[in-house]
């Protein structure tokens, strides 16, 4: 199993190695294991220090900080009022705030490409979230802030192998 480190891997890179062993086990495990690691990187305030990460004004980036073993962990940084596609996903997903405020907005499909808003929430900084693609598991997170918020999100897929961790997206429809 190779494990690809980023040169600019953040200082809790040795809780993310770990990640691909627990991936191997039950869902169950596995997720325990990702909410205890994201939980304990939340609490790094210097876990991105000398790190170069890439901003998109008026968007979102994604840094990818792991690889290896079926897991990646990239750091999504959020300028105010970015927003992803209401998309769900082909993997597990497990994200935390580490700086900041993101609203998730969750939706429930009518169709195979729409879908309705259901409830939303605005995720403080620490908070910590995860779930298998049992499906299905529609949601939209946006920076509702006028600051750049950032999130530690763990995927697990092979960074090599897929572009990213969307299954499908959805076109938004009223109730």
């Amino acid at each position: 199993m190779t494990i690809a480190v980023q040169p600019n891997a953040p200082r809790g890179a040795d809780l993310l190695a770990a990640l691909p062993l627990a991936a191997r086990g039950t869902p169950v495990a596995y997720l325990d294991a990702t909410r205890r690691t994201l939980r304990a990187l939340m609490e790094r305030p210097d876990l991105l220090d000398g790190l170069t990460l890439e901003r998109r004004p008026g968007g979102y980036a994604r840094n990818l900080l792991f690889g290896g073993g079926g897991i990646s962990v990239w750091a999504m940084v959020w300028s105010p009022g970015a927003r992803t596609s209401v998309h769900d996903h082909h993997c597990s997903c497990c994200f935390g705030v580490w700086r900041g405020a993101i609203r998730e907005v969750w939706f429930r499909p009518i169709s195979e490409s729409e879908a309705v808003a259901t409830a939303d929430a605005t995720r403080p900084q620490g908070y910590v979230a995860c779930m298998m693609p049992t499906g299905p598991n529609l949601h939209q997170i946006v920076n509702p802030g006028a600051e750049e918020a950032i999130s530690i999100h763990v995927y697990g897929f092979d960074h090599a192998v897929h572009a990213s961790s969307v299954h499908r997206e959805y076109r938004v429809v009223a109730a």
